[in-house]
């Protein structure tokens, strides 16, 4: 019966380990069937010995099995526990196994099922482990490895082309990510920006401002490629703009006009079309220099942007101990909205920036964004040898270096009163015109008040041989005259006919001629007058300005957060506040890699191979012959 007991016990022991190992996981089945041969086979052996209580090796054993199964029971429930309610703590340098903030709230915010297809067999681990880390953060997010020599359906439905491919798939939309192989696993930074862009229903521009001295978009020192390259990887439509090649600047509410630091004026025309494409509904982010041309200052006026030519001197040392200068300045503290509150207390960097003012406008709300710390100052004369704050010269800080505006209703300026409704007047208050009565002022009072006003004083008559008799056409025209709206109206020219200069003929019918500079003096005056009859913003208009240009060219773009603000702030103006894209972005992986040259290997392998295990050898025959 004993044998029986052991056989049996043996065969579920085999039978719950091999089916705890194919399925994968230790599930209750494959450790039910385990426990149960576990507990047969010690059945047996306690029937099949006689005497085996009584012994003392039985105590022993006995002690030894409670031991063993306590220790078993406590690895499996802390597996379990660490499962279930597992917690990870991310100890590299730049958080390499933790996703960014932005890549986060996008999964969180998925509205539908995304569904990451790579195609690659065997899947690489890890590349599974970003996709699980994806997946832990929404249910709504799927992922699969597609061997492409099996599943050919899938192949020709994504079109893929080579082998490695990755592709997302978000509704009836499709997106290809990036081609992943032994070399270049699946990028965070490729991935969430596929999703940002999947995940959009309109095309984004972003078009910068040239022709004036601006920074090139090329990758050369002091330009903007870097920015212009992080745009068109978040989905932006970039263009460079320039009025000499194109006349009208297209707008569009999912557009902005990006005017880094011009160095020459802008015609009156290109600051008309500027305030147009803004009146459309455009939208400006505006990076302006202590010396850059002051020639925008009928585009910040209406919403009440006042700049300083005064450079911020950042007099706390926090920056001279990372390698700047005093005129840079090192910022830590952000204003309340949705461009700066993902960057938490990160660090930005603004060389030789300029203060940002906003007077109190009606229909413009205006949110402080940057500000420069308690020790910093606004220095008039930057060619000093020792910067010093001077109180008559200088202001004190702390300083606003960015703004972000939006109108939140129309102006007072731009209600106008017109004669239709002074005609509805009446009809809403009909009692109005019975209760208004004009008063009458004795004549005793005005003489009391005029003692010297001449009583006699009355109309002049006009002869009647002096008189022009109206036939009844021109006094019909006359009332015709009389009923033309005041905003029709041309009022009368101060001088007579003959001293007209826009006339061309005089009474005789000579021509009267002009000089050149008679002619120029008319086409500037009729350019200001354009410039003052610039059309409002648009209620939907939104702008962004800093007092600093070099944050965003390229080598300080990728330093801290200054790519971060830059992207943020082009993302609030043309999307939303509440848009998933505003945040902290996922950064490109430091290669650590050593590269050796084949010598250099061949070294190496030496003396791992060598080298060390020699001198092993040599430690041992000294501690022999010490010995002896």
């Amino acid at each position: 019966m004993a044998k029986y007991f052991l056989l049996f016990g043996t065969i579920f022991i085999i039978i719950g380990t091999v089916a705890g190992y194919v399925a994968g996981e230790w599930i209750p089945v494959p450790m039910g069937i385990l426990a149960g041969g576990t507990f047969i086979l010690i059945l047996g052996f306690i029937i099949l010995s006689r005497g085996f209580w009584r012994r003392r090796s039985m105590q022993t054993g006995i002690n030894a099995l409670i031991a063993t199964i306590a220790l078993v029971t406590i690895l499996i429930s802390v597996n379990i526990i660490a499962i279930n309610y597992g917690r990870t703590f991310d100890l590299t340098e730049t958080n390499l196994y933790t996703l960014a903030p932005q890549s986060q709230q996008l999964v969180a915010n998925l509205e539908q099922p995304l569904r990451v297809v790579v195609f690659e067999s065997p899947p690489s681990r890890e590349n599974k482990r970003l996709l699980e880390n994806y997946q832990s953060y929404s249910d709504n997010f799927e992922f699969e490895f597609v061997d492409p020599q099996q599943d050919i359906a899938k192949v020709e439905s994504f079109e893929v082309e080579s082998f490695g491919e990755v592709h997302i798939e978000y509704g009836d939309k499709t997106r290809f990510v990036q081609e992943v192989n032994e070399y270049e696993p699946l990028s965070e930074v490729e991935l969430t920006n596929a999703i940002n862009i999947i995940q959009r229903d309109r095309v984004s521009f972003a078009y910068f401002l040239q022709g004036h001295g601006e920074p090139p978009l090329e990758p050369v020192e002091g330009g903007l490629s870097q920015a212009a390259d992080s745009l068109e990887q978040q989905g932006y439509q970039v263009e460079p703009f320039n009025f000499a090649e194109e006349a009208t600047l297209p707008s569009s509410p999912n557009s902005v006009l990006i005017i880094v630091s011009p160095e020459q004026d802008l015609f009156p025309g290109e600051i008309e079309e500027i305030q147009d494409y803004v009146a459309d509904g455009g939208h400006l982010l505006l990076l302006l220099d202590h010396d850059s041309s002051d020639s925008l200052e009928p585009l910040l006026d209406p919403w009440g942007i006042e700049l300083d030519d005064r450079v911020i001197v950042d007099a706390s040392g926090r920056g001279q101990a990372l390698g700047f200068n005093p005129a840079t300045t090192l910022v830590t503290n952000y204003g309340d909205h949705p461009i700066t509150n993902p960057l938490g207390n990160g660090i930005t960097v603004y060389p030789l920036s300029r203060p940002v003012d906003v007077r109190e406008m009606s229909g413009v709300e205006a949110t402080p964004l940057v500000f420069s710390n308690e020790e910093s100052w606004a220095q008039s004369d930057i060619t000093q040898e020792e910067l010093q704050y001077n109180p008559e010269r200088d202001r004190a800080g702390p300083l606003v270096l960015s703004f972000a505006l939006e109108r939140t209703e129309v102006t007072d300026e731009d209600a106008e009163v017109t004669d239709e409704d002074v005609e509805e007047i009446p009809e809403e208050f009909p009692d109005l015109e019975e209760d208004i009565e004009t008063e009458e002022i004795p004549e005793e009072e005005i003489q009391e008040q005029f003692p010297d006003l001449e009583e006699d004083i009355e109309p002049e008559e006009i002869p009647e041989e002096n008189q022009l008799e109206e036939s009844p056409e021109e006094e019909e025209t006359s009332q015709e005259r009389d009923i033309v709206p005041p905003s029709e109206r041309m009022e009368p020219s101060p001088n007579n006919e003959e001293n007209n200069p826009e006339e061309t003929n005089n009474e005789n019918g000579e021509e009267i001629t002009q000089t050149p500079e008679e002619l120029e003096d008319e086409e500037e005056e009729e350019a200001e007058n354009e410039l003052e009859e610039l059309p409002e913003p648009s209620i939907d208009s939104r702008v962004v300005i800093f007092g600093n240009s070099e944050f965003a060219k390229n080598g300080l773009f990728i330093q801290q957060l200054n790519g971060d603000i830059f992207l943020n702030s082009v993302d609030w103006l043309v999307i939303s506040d509440d848009d998933a894209s505003l945040g902290l972005r996922p950064q490109e992986e430091t290669n650590r890699r050593i590269n050796l040259t084949s010598q250099q290997a061949t070294i190496l392998q030496n003396v791992a191979m060598l080298i060390v295990p020699l001198f092993g050898v040599v430690l041992a025959i000294i501690s022999w012959l010490r010995r002896r």
